[in-house]
């Protein structure tokens, strides 16, 4: 079985910009014959893990970033504003996101909450805030609200996290097909290519490098 993970946090104005790239072609996706998982992970927590800072913490990186999130929104037409409070607990969005959760509702759930965020400029970490866009959009929010404070939920956050470590995520968003990690949006065109056996990654000359170096080399 061929496999597509999707790793986002919704705190990460480029998981929104990647998600439309996703959403337009999760059915494309599957029709190639992935199997399909969409996993929630705290950024924060992953950076925490590699003892590094977030973009927003290193001035210059953040301006730039903007910049870059701004041109790049505009190019392919996407909405780009800022959510009202930056940064902000993500915790809330996350739980909701978790299929566990969501179940059928997953893809509008995570839609909403990017759109409302980085496209209406809303408030992410206020709960009656989401409750009330949730509910605009017919989903069922109070059953989910009921579930985002038990204890099963908050280890399955968790444990999404420690998954992404393991497979060597250290930022989002990634993508893991068939176990080749790709990080950030602009990896989106490697993606596709990957897809249709066009990857232009040499292993031979990657793993040159690496030895070269002596680094530790990947299982390619």
């Amino acid at each position: 079985m061929k496999t597509f993970e999707y790793f986002f946090d919704i705190l990460s104005p480029y998981s929104y910009l990647s998600w439309h790239w996703f959403r337009k072609n999760r059915l494309s996706l599957e029709e190639y014959g992935y199997q399909i998982k969409i996993i929630p992970v705290t950024l924060a927590t992953i950076i925490g893990h590699y003892k590094t800072l977030g973009p927003a913490q290193i001035a210059p990186k953040r301006d730039y970033l903007f910049r870059d999130i701004i041109r790049f929104a505009r190019l392919h037409g996407i909405p780009f504003t800022t959510p009202k409070e930056l940064p902000f607990n993500s915790l809330y969005g996350l739980r909701l996101s978790l299929a566990e959760v969501s179940g059928e509702h997953q893809m509008k759930v995570i839609d909403t909450l990017f759109q409302m965020g980085w496209g209406d400029g809303l408030d992410l970490g206020n709960i009656d805030v989401i409750q009330a866009e949730f509910k605009k959009k017919g989903l069922p929010v109070d059953q989910m609200i009921e579930k985002i404070g038990t204890r099963e939920v908050r280890e399955k956050l968790k444990s999404n996290v420690e998954y992404a470590l393991s497979k060597g995520v250290f930022g989002v968003p990634s993508f893991l097909i068939d176990g080749e990690l790709f990080w950030g949006n602009e990896s989106i065109k490697y993606i596709e290519m990957f897809i249709n056996d066009r990857d232009p990654l040499d292993k031979d000359k990657y793993r040159e490098i690496l030895d070269k170096h002596n680094f530790s080399a990947l299982e390619l």
